[in-house]
């Protein structure tokens, strides 16, 4: 999906991970909060021109991906005063952000793995 770096772009966001899968309402509240923390620093970074978000909710785990320009995508987990970064590190399993090319573009994505349901030994939940 292509979202335009404007003050709607994160309800839009949230928007198209919400219609992906459905995930435990946890895992679901998570990747929400991540995403609009994420394409929140990059509106706050840059007003125009746009970012490419992809998500893909496999079975096993989530994968969530914002390309764009690079001074807005490196904006969000580097700003001295966003907590997004800690967010990362204490709610993804992994993360990175990368520079795509030499187009001026960059890429974050975050990954979560998906766990089964704890099942009880003596068939009891």
């Amino acid at each position: 999906m292509a979202l335009s770096l404007d003050p709607f772009a994160p309800r839009a966001a949230r928007h198209h991970v919400a219609q992906v899968d459905r995930p435990s309402p946890d895992l679901r509240n998570t990747v929400l909060l991540l995403v609009s923390d994420l394409v929140t620093g990059t509106v706050e970074a840059s007003s125009e021109g746009t970012v490419e978000l992809r998500v893909w909710m496999p079975s096993d785990l989530v994968r969530v991906e914002i390309e764009g320009p690079a001074d807005a995508i490196e904006h969000a987990p580097r700003h001295p005063q966003s907590y997004i970064s800690l967010l990362l590190d204490e709610l993804a399993d992994r993360w990175e952000l990368e520079h795509a090319g030499d187009d001026g573009a960059a890429l974050i994505w975050f990954e979560i793995d998906r766990k089964a349901p704890p099942t009880s030994r003596n068939g009891h939940s």
